[in-house]
């Protein structure tokens, strides 16, 4: 038995190198420097418009989502941007971008078959905003193809928009009347308004 252990660990040794390997030496080209830090969510967009002012579109059902100035009761809490969702026979579904401080994702909400709430008019009450919700989920900016938190309304608008699963809410709503009818979940920058 005690052969076998001393063969066994012999061979491992050759096989590893043991005793008699040459050292391996790393080349200083090889050593690469620490990539430098770079905060997670933040992404820099190519587009030289505001998140205001910005329309996107998507390829599957001519969606357009337009983005605008919004007005001071629109803003209530953590309200970062106010936006249209508009099907490509004229329907507006409405509907706010929000954060929720700290490392929280920002999160989308849509809806349709309520009017959005004017200058003289109350909040809508929890009840009735649930009723109309068509759409609650997780919204990212994508530049250059990563992930990123949302944009403020006046900061530069991303290169595309991803709002996690609006298209399947949508697909099953009575907005749309089939399959295909229903936007894709990525947004594409089309154009800025003046």
């Amino acid at each position: 038995m005690r052969v076998a252990v001393v063969v066994v660990a012999v061979l491992s040794l050759g096989a590893c190198g043991g005793q008699g390997a040459a050292p391996v030496t790393v080349a200083p080209e090889a050593v690469t420097a620490p990539a430098e830090a770079v905060e997670l969510g933040v992404t820099v967009s190519s587009i030289d418009c505001p998140l205001e002012k910005a329309t996107y579109s998507e390829p599957q059902a001519g969606w357009e989502l337009r983005f605008r100035k919004g007005e001071s009761w629109e803003m209530p809490g953590m309200t970062e941007s106010v936006f249209e969702l508009v099907k490509a026979d004229g329907t507006v579904v409405w509907g706010e971008i929000a954060s929720n401080m700290g490392t929280s994702r920002d999160v989308g909400r849509a809806y349709f078959g309520c009017t959005r709430p004017g200058r003289d008019d109350g909040d809508l009450t929890e009840a009735k905003y649930d009723a109309c919700r068509l759409w609650e989920g997780v919204v990212y900016s994508l530049n250059g193809g990563e992930p990123g938190f949302m944009p403020y309304q006046e900061a530069s608008a991303p290169e595309r928009l991803l709002m996690s699963d609006v298209g399947r809410k949508l697909r099953y709503s009575d907005l749309v009347s089939g399959p295909g009818g229903e936007p894709w979940d990525v947004f594409t920058f089309k154009a800025c308004a003046k």
